[in-house]
């Protein structure tokens, strides 16, 4: 039986960082040491960096990102129609959406790479409490979750559904971002920011209620592997997001009272 890992490109165009599983171990490696070990020793005898005007335009990029990968992804399923929404698999090689379907999924993965600043900030302005278990486990799987759907799946089909819906609420979290970061006080009067918790959480369990759909229909393959990872990686975060939430917005609620 083959590992997960011996499992040939689905998709012959190997793009760079797509050749083999290495370079995103490496990165992620890298990622893990310095906000775990070297970032903080780094920072132990030096004042918090502020980092405003990089965070101000790094939110910005990553919510001009965001929403363009949205509004490729809504383009692409209203003008080439590739996918019967009760089954989507990827198009053929030869269809006139692949390309469409490969930047679309090429360049949301790579933002994953990207995302990985998130953390790095956190470091280097020691905001070491908002790098918590979720954050770094969310963020460390993701580039590694984006390599293997396109290895395994190809670009395109079921997972243009989980990057649309993801993409769009990164848009409306660095939106967030944005504002918090060039005013910290009056991040506690950005009354909306639990909300993006929930959006988050109606994100995955709209995900899953789509795959389960899938499941149901005569007739459409969806590899095996990619269901079970996608509808485990829900299940999971959903138990995650929902602790988050509870510890942070009910159960200190609670405490403050």
């Amino acid at each position: 039986m083959l590992g997960v890992f011996d499992i040939p490109h689905a998709d012959p165009l190997n793009l760079p960082l797509m050749h083999g599983y290495r370079p995103v171990l490496i990165i992620t490696g890298l990622y893990l040491l310095f906000i775990l070990k070297l970032g903080r020793w780094f920072m132990e005898k030096r004042q918090p960096y502020q980092l405003r005007g990089i965070l101000k335009f790094y939110n910005l990029f990553q919510v001009a990102y965001n929403a363009i990968m949205v509004l490729m992804m809504v383009i692409c399923l209203v003008v080439y129609k590739p996918y019967k929404f009760s089954c989507m698999t990827p198009s053929p090689l030869d269809h006139g959406a692949k390309n469409w379907e490969r930047f679309i999924g090429y360049a949301y993965y790579i933002n994953k790479y990207f995302d990985f600043l998130d953390t790095i900030f956190f470091v280097l302005r020691k905001k070491y409490k908002q790098i918590t278990i979720l954050h770094i486990v969310h963020h460390a799987a993701m580039p590694m979750a984006a390599y293997l759907t396109m290895r395994i799946n190809g670009y395109g089909g079921l997972p243009v559904t989980v990057s649309t819906a993801n993409t769009f609420v990164h848009t409306v979290m660095y939106s967030y971002y944005y504002l918090a970061s060039q005013n910290p006080k009056s991040s506690q009067n950005l009354w909306w920011k639990k909300y993006i918790t929930i959006l988050q959480m109606v994100q995955f369990i709209s995900v899953l209620i789509h795959i389960f759909w899938t499941l149901q229909q005569e007739d459409c393959y969806v590899n095996p592997q990619l269901i079970n990872g996608f509808i485990g990686a829900g299940i999971f975060l959903i138990t995650m997001f929902s602790n988050f939430y509870i510890r942070t917005y009910m159960l200190s609620k609670s405490k403050n009272k």
